[in-house]
């Protein structure tokens, strides 16, 4: 070929590779501008969903008191037979359909199999862009169950430009009939506007109209504002914390229940002394840790392992100081961090991990520390006398999730 033609030839061959890239570049753009703007919803059939039903009776909110709910002995009278929540946390349903589409199966099938007489969502449920369609689907799927739940919101709800907002995400739920979760704005004895969207209490009965465990679902919200980051010394890219206003609001309503009555708390971000108790815990020569073992501070680990640092708020707004003080809590539940899922307990409290259940997010393949898929789900079972009893799952000892690891 002569030099002018192989010139010619090669400029044709740049011109056709630019072509190429630009191409590939706009689809990816477009794909993305799409995601951004098209609500995408779940791969769910809905109307194939068998419902689950539920036997729990509602006694509605009244006189500045909390709902309450209780299982039914047949009888006319209140069951004294273990009270089971069954708990998922992340399951992040975005806009990746595919994985989205197991996370939900998964759930599902979870919730038919257990018949839990209330269902938690641990927060990071409904995340990514353009998500208000997958927000109704999901609440429809838990309607078509028709089983009581609630749900805290995570750092994930609302922190797109185009999601819709915390405060719609807790309206968009209070309106559906099994969802428990409280809309109203709260307030403390002296009128303070209680901070946050979802804050919730709910108590569960047993024999004789006792009050075994009473239920705090508290929004621990996104990331930190400008204001406190500012007021506080704190990186503006820190979680975001519960605030004082939350804190006065809790201590109220344990100091209103009969004297010694137990509590639980779900909220999403975990609190900065799961760090603590993990620096706290015995540990094996490997790291790992030893669950014969109590430390000098009475530190003891029962569960699970700690795969990653506890992501918690740069700021301690002193929440676990007013738990330990008040002594009604008894454990917290957290989700946030998705390949952690030990229970500690830790100055007489549990904190706790609930079991990521979602794959759309990170976990502990696509952190390379498994060939094996752990998501799944917790179960807290509240017996008569208020202790606690727990349950766990991981999805790949039910279901064949191999369709779902060839996704990584």
């Amino acid at each position: 070929m002569k030099k002018d033609n192989l010139k010619i030839f090669l400029k044709g061959k740049r011109k056709l590779l630019i072509i190429i890239i630009s191409t590939v570049l706009i689809l990816a753009l477009g794909s993305t501008a799409l995601g951004l703007f098209i609500n995408v919803g779940i791969d769910v059939d809905i109307s194939s969903i068998e419902k689950v039903g539920t036997d729990i009776v509602i006694v509605p909110s009244a006189n500045g008191e909390p709902l309450s709910l209780y299982k039914p002995d047949g009888n006319d009278g209140i069951s004294s037979e273990p009270f089971k929540i069954l708990s998922f946390t992340d399951t992040h349903f975005d806009t990746y359909r595919k994985k989205g589409k197991y996370s939900m199966e998964y759930m599902v099938a979870n919730i038919q199999r257990e018949k839990p007489d209330l269902v938690v969502f641990v927060g990071d449920i409904i995340t990514s862009s353009s998500n208000k369609k997958r927000v109704l689907q999901f609440c429809e799927v838990m309607e078509k169950l028709e089983v009581y739940w609630v749900t805290v919101l995570g750092n994930h709800e609302g922190d797109n430009f185009r999601s819709i907002s915390r405060e719609e995400f807790i309206e968009i739920y209070a309106s559906y009939p099994h969802c428990l979760i409280d809309a109203e704005k709260k307030y403390t004895s002296n009128n303070e506007e209680v901070w946050g969207n979802g804050n919730t209490q709910i108590n569960v009965l047993t024999e004789g109209g006792v009050v075994s465990q009473s239920l705090f679902f508290i929004d621990s919200g996104n990331r930190v504002s400008k204001e406190d980051a500012i007021a506080l010394n704190i990186d503006k890219e820190s979680y975001d914390f519960v605030k004082e206003s939350q804190i006065r609001w809790y201590e109220e309503r344990v100091e209103a229940l009969p004297l010694g009555t137990k509590s639980m708390i779900f909220v999403h971000i975990p609190l900065p002394e799961y760090q603590e108790a993990v620096d706290d815990a015995v540990k094996n020569p490997d790291g790992t840790f030893d669950y014969a073992a109590i430390s000098a501070e009475g530190t003891n680990v029962l569960f699970g392992k700690s795969n990653e640092g506890v992501s918690s708020s740069d700021h301690n707004s002193g929440l676990f100081d007013s738990i330990v003080s008040k002594g009604s809590t008894q454990a917290v539940i957290c989700g946030h961090d998705h390949v952690n899922n030990y229970r500690i307990l830790y100055k007489n409290v549990l904190l706790c991990y609930n079991r990521s259940s979602g794959y759309s997010s990170y976990n502990i393949v696509t952190k390379g520390m498994s060939d094996k898929l752990e998501q799944g789900a917790s179960i807290y079972s509240i017996n008569q006398d208020g202790t606690l009893s727990f349950g766990d799952i991981i999805n790949r000892d039910y279901f064949d999730d191999s369709e779902v690891l060839k996704l990584y």
